[in-house]
C-alpha cells in the first residue's frame, strides 16, 4: 500500500481492489456513482453486488487499520471505474474523513473516538445520530460498517432500510429540509429495526441477508469490522447470479424525484454565490464608509447644500425662518 495523508484528507492511495480519490476532481468527473451505474443497467445480480461490497470493505479495512474513518460513506461517494462494469469501485470525498496517528497502545477498531457528527442522514449509524442529537458524545470507525450495510440493502432492493416520512408533500424526497421527516428518520435508525419484505427479498440469498443483519447492528461493538466482512461467506465468489430488480426500482424512484446529488450540488453552489455576494456588498459598504470618513463629508441631511435647499423650499411655502451665517 502507498498513502498520502495531508492533514485530515486522503489522496492517491490504493488498497488491493479498493481505490481512493479525495474529491470529485476533473479527472473523476466521468465516473458514475454506484447507484447511477446500476440504474443504467438492464441486469444486475448478487454476485456483482458482492464484488462491490468486497471492494468497499477492502478499502475500509485499509482506512481503519490506519486509524481513519470515512464518516460519509454513501452511494454518491462510491464511483465505478468503468462504464461497462460495476466493479472495481473508487471511494471518494474524504472531506469528512477523520484520521489519527496510531501508537502501539491503539487498536485499529476502537480508536479514535470521534466527537463530531458527520455524514448523510440516511446512512448515519445510530451512534452518529446520538451524537448529532446530543444524546452521546463520541463514536468510532465502525460507523462506516453501518453505512456499508445500508448501501448493500439498497443495492439488493432499490430502497433504503430506514426512512422518515411526515405524510405531507414537504419536499423531503426531493432533497428539501423537513425537520419532522428528519426526526422520524433518526428515530427509525436509533431503533435499528428493519425488514426483509417477502415480495422484494424472497429471491435474495440467505447469505446476503445474513451479512446485512451483521452490519445493521444497533450496538456498534457487536457489528462486523471491515476485516470480518471480507471473510464473510457471501464475499467468497459464490453469490448467486440471479438478476435483481434494483435497476428497475431505481428508475421508477428517480423518475418522480430530483436527483439528490444534483440538487445538493446546485444548493451548495447557490449558497456559495449568495454568501460571496453578501461578502462583496459588506466590503463595498465598509470601503464607502471609510471613504466618507477620510473626506470628512457631512451626512446628506446635515450638509450646507441640503440646508440651503430646505431654506429655499421653506421660503416658497411661506414658512421662511432666518438662518444664521454659521449655518451657511
Amino acid at each position: 500500500f502507498t498513502s498520502v495523508l495531508p492533514e485530515r484528507s486522503c489522496s492517491g492511495f490504493q488498497a488491493q481492489r479498493g481505490t481512493f480519490c479525495p474529491n470529485r476532481s476533473a479527472s473523476h468527473l466521468d465516473l458514475s456513482s454506484i447507484l447511477a451505474h446500476i440504474q443504467k443497467r438492464k441486469h444486475f445480480n448478487e454476485r456483482e453486488a458482492s464484488r462491490v461490497v468486497r471492494d468497499i470493505a477492502s478499502a475500509l479495512d485499509f482506512l481503519h487499520t490506519k486509524g481513519i474513518a470515512h464518516r460519509d460513506l454513501k452511494p454518491e461517494n462510491i464511483l465505478c471505474e468503468s462504464p461497462e462494469k460495476v466493479s472495481p469501485v473508487k471511494i471518494c470525498d474524504f472531506d469528512l474523513g477523520s484520521g489519527v496517528k496510531l501508537n502501539s497502545a491503539c487498536t485499529p477498531i476502537t480508536t479514535p473516538e470521534l466527537t463530531t457528527p458527520c455524514g448523510s442522514a440516511e446512512y448515519m449509524a445510530p451512534e452518529v445520530v446520538e451524537v448529532f442529537t446530543e444524546e452521546a458524545t463520541f463514536y468510532d470507525k465502525r460507523c462506516d460498517l453501518w453505512s456499508l450495510g445500508v448501501i448493500l440493502y439498497i443495492m439488493l432492493s432499490g430502497y433504503p432500510p430506514f426512512v422518515g416520512n411526515c405524510g405531507t408533500d414537504c419536499g423531503w424526497d426531493r432533497g428539501e429540509v423537513c425537520r419532522v421527516c428528519q426526526n422520524k428518520l433518526f428515530e427509525s435508525i436509533q431503533e435499528g429495526k428493519y425488514e426483509f419484505p417477502d415480495k422484494d427479498w424472497s429471491h435474495i440469498s440467505s447469505d446476503a441477508k445474513d451479512l446485512i443483519s451483521k452490519l445493521l447492528v444497533r450496538d456498534a461493538k457487536e457489528r462486523l469490522g471491515a476485516a470480518q466482512v471480507l471473510q464473510h461467506v457471501w464475499l467468497q465468489g459464490q453469490a448467486p447470479e440471479r438478476g435483481l430488480p434494483t435497476p428497475q426500482v431505481l428508475q421508477r424512484r428517480n423518475s418522480s424525484t430530483k436527483d439528490l446529488t444534483l440538487f445538493a450540488a446546485e444548493a451548495i453552489a447557490l449558497n456559495r454565490q449568495l454568501s460571496q455576494h453578501e461578502n462583496e456588498l459588506e466590503e463595498e459598504q465598509e470601503n464607502f464608509a471609510q471613504a466618507m470618513c477620510s473626506m470628512k463629508l457631512s451626512p446628506p441631511s446635515k450638509s450646507r447644500l441640503a440646508k440651503r435647499r430646505a431654506m429655499t423650499q421653506a421660503s416658497k411655502n411661506g414658512a421662511f425662518q432666518p438662518v444664521t451665517h454659521a449655518a451657511l
